[in-house]
């Protein structure tokens, strides 16, 4: 885990701040089957859905489940359609969630809400550190320091 700017991760795209960027994550069929190659995830707290590389899809032979139309966060562009895809979605220190995904031509994967919604976020950006876990590793964090108290 670790900050990049998004030119890192968007092809150019030069915005500010940092984003917050997984490296490693892997994709896989929902019976674990993995794609070797690992991915860099961007987790983005104003995406509802998580998206993942087609050639992700691709390479584990997956079918589309369903195909939805999407507009950007511009109001001014047109809704496009994606194919989506029932994935396994792992990255370290959290272990494997069973998602719905938007199919799309990146490079990264793009870790939305629902993925968000799976696991225990810890943001400190006055130190531009953050930590991610399974769903309650904050109240071992805690037990931890009051141990050490």
């Amino acid at each position: 885990m670790s900050w990049h700017g998004l030119k890192t991760v968007c092809g150019g795209v030069t915005l500010s701040p940092q984003a917050l960027v997984v490296s490693g994550v892997r994709i896989s069929d929902l019976a674990g089957n993995q794609q070797a190659k690992r991915w860099d995830g961007l987790i983005d707290t104003g995406a509802d859905r998580t998206a993942v590389p087609l050639a992700a899809c691709h390479d584990l032979k997956l079918s589309p489940r369903d195909w939805r139309a999407v507009r950007g966060f511009d109001p001014e562009s047109q809704p496009r359609e994606f194919p989506l895809y029932y994935v396994g979605v792992a990255a370290k220190g959290v272990g494997r969630l069973k998602l719905l995904a938007y199919g799309v031509e990146k490079s990264y994967v793009l870790l939305g809400r629902d993925f968000i919604s799976g696991i225990t976020l810890l943001f400190d950006g006055a130190h531009s550190r953050w930590q991610m876990g399974r769903p309650g590793f904050m109240d071992r964090l805690a037990l931890s320091v009051m141990v050490l108290r």
